[in-house]
């Protein structure tokens, strides 16, 4: 089900057991399946996204604007090397955030683009506001071997510690 790659090969947290901070996938519905009890760590966190926006639109609507405008996507030496699109959207009324921070900043082997336009100021706010508020609102879980976690991708955060 998984095999040893080397470092320098390496361009996502998914493939190693490092911590990961809150994101989502691409998809509906993710599926995570522990393959081994971790010796350390190891804990599955979710997180509501409708708790994340109900809080920034109460608290900081300016960073709802950002997250609705459209952000450079690093493809990672695709052509066109990357994509605009919002954080932040609205389908069939309901609020859907999608995003994974190192499409923005880049992973190990895979260091963001260098031909894509930075980032702004507002911009990595955003994205540290929507971790933190992740992290607030969290539910740890502890993954044994064996344990299979389904996820809707469309509301839930995920992390892992």
């Amino acid at each position: 089900l998984t095999s040893t790659l080397p470092k320098e090969a390496i361009g996502g947290p998914q493939v190693t057991t490092d911590k990961q901070v809150f994101h989502t996938d691409a998809g509906d519905i993710i599926a995570l399946f522990a393959l081994e009890t971790a010796a350390q760590g190891g804990i599955s966190r979710i997180s509501s996204t409708w708790n994340a926006y109900n809080e920034l639109a109460a608290t900081r609507p300016d960073l709802v604007k950002v997250l609705s405008e459209p952000w450079p996507y690093d493809k990672f030496g695709a052509n066109p090397p990357y994509q605009l699109r919002p954080l932040l959207f609205h389908h069939d009324s309901k609020v859907i955030i999608q995003y994974a921070r190192r499409f923005f900043t880049g992973f190990q082997a895979l260091p963001r683009s260098t031909d894509i336009p930075p980032i702004s100021e507002a911009q990595a706010e955003a994205l540290d506001a929507i971790h933190f508020l992740g992290e607030k609102y969290n539910l740890g879980l502890n993954f044994q071997k064996g344990d299979i976690q389904y996820i809707n991708n469309l509301a839930i955060f995920h992390a892992r510690d």
